[in-house]
């Protein structure tokens, strides 16, 4: 079995997994985040049950901008949504139709097929979700068809989920302002990236939260390990970046083991929790 070596100096070493043996996997694709601050990451399955390999890919970092004006402001939710902290939520409390200024907009380096989502306060009222993507064939925002598995009786955002779709072959890499159409001073605004908006067709619960929001890679070609590997690489968190890791199981179940480092000295170590 080969010996975990971590490629230091490092302030610190920690699990983003769950404690005690790591996350538990099944067939069904779940992402485990890298800790804000990590540079060096390394991930291991364990306990396979009838499992004969454990499938991971890499997820975007993606930009998560909600707003109540068409972009005049925004509320950016990118870190809060993809650092596997609990206390910090994605507010989507009364948002709106786009009808009222409000939307979802979804920015990440590398196309993606679907968003997860971890709801923390359950949304209760009924409407659609809705998603639009830039299309390069016809120079305009196009829309997705969507799979919405965190509907519940009819309400978005009301159970944990995954939010899918067939990633379009003429999704291009544009700025905001070119996706939205308009001349937006937020950050990252003038960056290309693939850019989604998401819209309800009715006003979310006032209370609804989500812990996290995170891409799905955009295939499902997945990497494999076996029992005893260990992928180790360097990371990028951030724009730009990765995310986390994809994770499930080609049959059975399996435990994921992901330790994320911060190296020694870093300015990021700070952010390290």
């Amino acid at each position: 079995m080969p010996i975990e070596t971590l490629n230091g100096p490092f302030s610190e070493v920690r699990a983003s997994s769950t404690a005690g043996g790591g996350t538990a996997l099944t067939t069904a694709a779940q992402v485990v985040p890298f800790l804000p601050g990590t540079s060096y990451a390394s991930w291991e399955a364990r306990n396979y049950s009838t499992a004969v390999v454990v499938k991971y890919a890499l997820v975007p970092y993606i930009l998560v901008y909600k707003t109540v004006d068409l972009l005049a402001t925004i509320s950016d939710y990118s870190d809060a949504a993809q650092d596997g902290d609990t206390a910090t939520d994605v507010v989507l409390s009364s948002l709106d139709t786009l009808a009222n200024g409000d939307a979802l907009w979804i920015g990440s380096p590398l196309p993606f097929r679907a968003l997860i989502a971890d709801v923390d306060a359950a949304n209760g009222n009924s409407a659609t979700l809705t998603g639009v993507y830039w299309s390069t064939a016809s120079a305009a925002l196009t829309n997705i068809s969507l799979t919405d598995n965190t509907a519940s009786g009819g309400a978005p955002f009301a159970i944990d989920g995954t939010i899918t779709w067939t990633v379009p072959t003429d999704w291009g890499q544009v700025p905001l302002t070119v996706a939205s159409g308009i001349a937006t001073t937020v950050a990252a605004a003038g960056v290309p990236l693939y850019w989604a908006r998401f819209v309800v067709s009715a006003a979310l619960d006032s209370t609804t939260t989500l812990n996290s929001l995170m891409a799905m890679s955009r295939s499902t070609a997945y990497g494999e390990l076996v029992s005893g590997r260990v992928v180790e690489m360097s990371v990028r968190r951030g724009l730009g970046g990765i995310a986390g890791v994809e994770a499930l199981t080609d049959a059975g179940t399996a435990n994921l083991i992901l330790n994320c480092a911060v190296k020694l000295g870093s300015s990021l170590g700070s952010r390290f929790f």
